[in-house]
């Protein structure tokens, strides 16, 4: 994953101005990318000690990391939809409500950049995109969650992915979680600092 690959070295540069859907759906894309790519990673280097490099040389071992972090950029992808989501509704108003439909229909947009990848279903995009949509759906029912609690349960999702034994990895839960959530809070830092919510919420959904 091309994006995956490069976007760490990119994470502590100033935030790019994000004023319009396309930003957006840019700033969305890239911090999905380093959830997936800084929880796996880094889980499975503190995990396998002292052996990590021995491990990470490994032929096999590369492309399960490789699917790993891919099956895990989806469900990272929705705790930033939703991260943004709560973030617009104040910018949002009365039209708040379409927030989940757009952000929906941003998300398979940039699905639609990216290939099948391998080692996966061939809707895997698919499934992403619905997963998605759920997430964001369920935003409707209440207030917007305070952004320490998104993780929760769609962690569980990069949690099962880990490229390592699931008998290796039973009690690790909490790390993964907490992982996710450190960094989303970041990320919801960086997109107040950056956001022009205002003229997202216009470009999203149109003048008031």
């Amino acid at each position: 994953m091309g994006l995956l690959d490069s976007v760490t070295a990119s994470l502590f540069r100033k935030a790019a101005s994000i004023s319009d859907a396309a930003s957006l759906g840019d700033f969305m894309d890239s911090r999905a990318a380093f959830l997936a790519q800084k929880c796996v990673v880094e889980f499975c280097r503190v995990r396998s000690g002292v052996y990590w490099q021995k491990l990470f040389s490994e032929k096999e071992f590369q492309a399960e990391l490789a699917k790993s972090r891919w099956l895990s950029y989806p469900p990272a992808y929705a705790m930033v939809a939703e991260m943004a989501e709560g973030a617009l509704r104040p910018a949002a108003g009365i039209r708040q409500r379409k927030l989940p439909g757009v952000l929906a229909n941003l998300a398979k947009q940039t699905f639609a950049r990216y290939k099948v990848p391998d080692g996966t279903a061939d809707d895997f995009w698919t499934e992403a995109a619905g997963l998605v949509e759920a997430r964001l759906a369920a935003t409707q029912a209440g207030p917007p969650r305070p952004v320490r609690n998104i993780p929760d349960p769609t962690a569980r999702l990069v949690f099962d992915a880990l490229p390592i034994h699931k008998d290796i990895v039973t009690n690790d839960y909490d790390y993964i979680f907490n992982n996710l959530r450190m960094n989303l809070l970041r990320a919801h830092e960086d997109f107040l600092q950056a956001g022009n919510l205002e003229a997202i919420a216009e470009d999203l959904l149109g003048a008031r």
